[in-house]
């Protein structure tokens, strides 16, 4: 899928007018229904500041994945990453632990 199609679903699928969008990063709309119908491109710069507006990673707005990943999961990534070796290792750990809790439960409830 191309970057303005994707750009032009996720704002759909998120029920955000293309003006709401457009105000959110400090464009005019006429300028996002551009890159949504492919006729132009935004900066590196402004493809950030749109997948933020949209709380979508960059690599899920420019198609590199199809893993679409919760900004909030990112957010706490990164404060875990900043916190001491010792730290990170007892949330990993405890993190690790949930994860095999709830598979368990999907694979028994199934």
């Amino acid at each position: 899928m191309s970057f303005g199609k994707r750009l032009a679903s996720i704002r759909k699928e998120q029920k955000m007018s293309q003006e709401e969008l457009a105000k959110k990063v400090n464009i005019l709309a006429n300028v996002l229904g551009r890159y949504e119908r492919g006729e132009a491109r935004p900066s590196i710069e402004m493809a950030t500041q749109l997948a933020e507006a949209l709380e979508v990673s960059l690599d899920f707005l420019v198609g590199k994945t199809e893993l679409q990943i919760d900004q909030s999961i990112i957010d706490k990534i990164m404060t875990i990453q900043k916190l001491p070796k010792a730290d990170r290792h007892c949330i990993m750990y405890a993190i690790d632990g949930l994860i095999r809790d709830a598979k368990a439960r999907t694979a028994y409830s199934g």
